[in-house]
């Protein structure tokens, strides 16, 4: 028996929708890289899996621990500026100066084709 070539095109695109379908924006690499340990950064960059929609890219940079503190309520870094690349796949955040020592966190949300907003985030420390 034949298998018609529509019929097959169809079970073929039915096997891989899904998986287009998940594909949202993820957040491959940044660099400092999540629980990294660095010298103060002047820049921040991340990668994504995808090319993002630059209108929906977001990025806030917070310290949340300060040497020699115990307790520290989260402090927003504010000044820098976001640029993206070329490739649309990432983004780059430029600090007015180096982080001092402490440990921040980054949080970003971006959607990518599909339009899905997606966010997370990561920290790292600077000595």
């Amino acid at each position: 028996m034949r298998f018609p070539r529509f019929a097959l095109a169809f079970t073929a695109l039915g096997l891989v929708a899904p998986q287009i379908a998940a594909a949202h924006t993820q957040l491959i690499s940044s660099s400092p890289a999540a629980n990294a340990t660095v010298a103060g950064p002047a820049k921040i960059e991340l990668r994504f899996n995808e090319p993002i929609i630059g209108a929906t890219a977001r990025a806030t940079i917070a310290m949340t621990g300060m040497p020699g503190m115990a307790s520290h309520a989260p402090m927003a870094i504010t000044g820098f500026t976001a640029q993206m690349g070329k490739d649309r796949k990432s983004m780059t955040l430029l600090l007015r100066r180096p982080l001092a020592a402490g440990t921040y966190q980054v949080s970003w949300t971006a959607a990518g084709m599909d339009t899905h907003r997606m966010s997370g985030t990561f920290t790292f420390t600077v000595r």
